[in-house]
């Protein structure tokens, strides 16, 4: 499963893997033929070759669309920064190997309203350059819905990132299952300053209370899942799997219908 690496309050694998905040910590073994809308974006040109340019992940929401996190495509320093050589990844378990297709991507849309400092409304939409067809496809939550963020819901999180916080990244798709927080729970755990502030009005929060399972580094933008449906996406936290700080991701429901206006 996905698990984040011990940072201070940052967004998850934008810049490089080793900056990424989010990755599968405490999960199991996952493939694309059991979740075919699981996707990879990579850089070939950026992050090298070993891992296949893998930086983030995202979920394919239509035969030309994939949603993933908008701080992707930030740098702390830099802000807005260009990935070269831009592919999204289908169809592929092990990022050593070359099963499936790397797929350039035509365009990137972010969020008009995206705060990089306050980790607000960050979404993404990547267009594909070349159509996937009739492969599946993961449907979006409604806007404004609120029984998937029930407190104690289970959710599963995917993706290629760090599996012990340590620069421990995975070659292959993992996946763990996280019950969703409660609200005030999170924003206890992240009530401003150096850990970050949750905003309930656009992030939602999953994880063990003890720790040991999350998201990590490397793992931003993967998909946040419940009842098969995408409800949140890898964004940020202090650290990965540490208890009483649990991973925060983008309330999908808060930015559903600025999504669909780009599909």
């Amino acid at each position: 499963m996905l698990a984040t690496v011990p940072v201070p309050l940052v967004t998850l694998g934008a810049a490089t893997p080793a900056e990424a905040q989010r990755r599968v910590v405490g999960g199991a073994a996952a493939s694309t033929a059991d979740h075919p809308w699981i996707v990879a974006l990579a850089s070939r040109q950026q992050f090298g070759s070993g891992r296949s340019g893998q930086f983030c992940g995202g979920a394919l929401v239509g035969p030309t669309k994939v949603v993933t996190a908008a701080h992707c495509f930030y740098d702390e320093a830099k802000g807005r920064v260009e990935r070269p050589g831009l592919k999204v990844i289908v169809g592929r378990d092990d990022m050593r190997g070359a099963a499936g297709r790397e797929v350039m991507v035509k365009s990137v849309w972010i969020h008009p309203d995206y705060s990089f400092a306050a980790n607000m409304n960050d979404v993404a939409v990547l267009t594909l350059a070349d159509s996937q067809g009739a492969r599946p496809v993961v449907e979006l939550v409604g806007q404004g819905e609120t029984e998937p963020y029930a407190a104690g819901t289970r959710a599963q999180v995917y993706g290629w990132g760090d599996t012990s916080g340590r620069g421990d990244y995975s070659p292959t798709l993992r996946g763990v299952d996280v019950p969703i927080v409660p609200d005030q729970t999170c924003g206890h755990a992240y009530p401003g300053g150096p850990d970050g502030k949750f905003d309930a009005r656009g992030m939602v929060c999953a994880g063990e209370e003890k720790g040991g399972k999350d998201a990590c580094q490397g793992d931003s933008g993967g998909p946040l899942i419940v009842g098969g449906r995408l409800v949140g996406l890898v964004s940020w936290g202090t650290g990965c799997a540490e208890a009483l700080h649990p991973g925060v991701y983008t309330r999908v429901s808060s930015v559903a219908d600025a999504v669909r206006s780009v599909l």
